[in-house]
């Protein structure tokens, strides 16, 4: 298995024209129809999010679509794959950045029965109680 890092997918989704970008779409044909088993993590999966977001100005929308691109893809196996695209709803539909939407989702599946933080816009996720030290 093949670990894919995070600046891989990001120049796949950038789609400038590049040298760089041409070979990544190659790559992706190859793991797609390839017999050949890849791996990400959840952190590229983080880094992803805030990387096409913050860096590259794409709206929630188009972020949610490439997470949701890569959680799909065959032949890349993903760790808390559910937890991801939970996280990635949560991420689009609420005003809650994906790190905190991923650790909502985690402490909910998690059975943890509230969350301590000073982030206020845990207070917009009904299921878990925020609370302050």
């Amino acid at each position: 298995m093949i670990f894919i890092d995070t600046n891989i997918f990001i120049r796949f989704f950038v789609c400038d024209g590049s040298e760089e970008n041409e070979n990544v779409e190659k790559f992706f044909n190859k793991v797609v129809s390839g017999n050949d088993r890849y791996m990400t993590s959840t952190m590229v999966i983080a880094e992803i999010a805030w990387v096409l977001e913050k860096y590259y100005k794409m709206d929630k929308k188009n972020v949610c679509e490439n997470i949701r691109l890569i959680l799909d893809t065959p032949n890349i196996q993903i760790k808390e794959k559910q937890l991801l695209y939970d996280a990635a709803e949560i991420f689009y539909k609420q005003n809650i950045d994906f790190i905190d939407a991923y650790n909502y989702t985690y402490a909910l599946k998690s059975s943890a029965s509230g969350i301590i933080s000073y982030d206020r816009h845990f207070d917009k996720l009904a299921l878990l109680k925020r609370t302050e030290p």
